[in-house]
């Protein structure tokens, strides 16, 4: 249930360009949907997802993004600052992110 909450929430945040990630849940599926959108390579492990942050956003710093939901998502990843610690939901929201097929369809997984 959290992940798929975790996961429309993202993708209808992604649409507004006042909306803001507002927990770590968001932010572990935004990485993944960032990496998937991207074409970069995914940049570490799952336990810290601080470190995997920063990782990824330096990773996708000289993409040229030209989709202005992938680009708000991006600014979004940038602001948000998350809090320690790593569950197995925040795993599996990244590996949802990295395999989606529908990216700003909530209807659709």
């Amino acid at each position: 249930m959290v992940p798929s909450l975790a996961r429309q929430a993202v993708i209808i945040k992604s649409g507004n360009n006042t909306s803001v990630l507002t927990g770590n849940y968001e932010l572990a599926y935004a990485l993944g949907l960032l990496v998937n959108q991207t074409g970069v390579l995914f940049p570490g492990d799952y336990s810290d997802l601080q470190d995997l942050q920063k990782k990824v956003l330096k990773e996708v710093e000289d993409k040229k993004i030209e989709d202005e939901k992938l680009e708000h998502l991006l600014r979004m990843v940038k602001l948000y600052n998350p809090a320690e610690g790593f569950d197995g939901q925040m795993g599996e929201l990244i590996n949802m992110g990295l395999g989606e097929k529908y990216p700003w369809d909530i209807h659709r997984a």
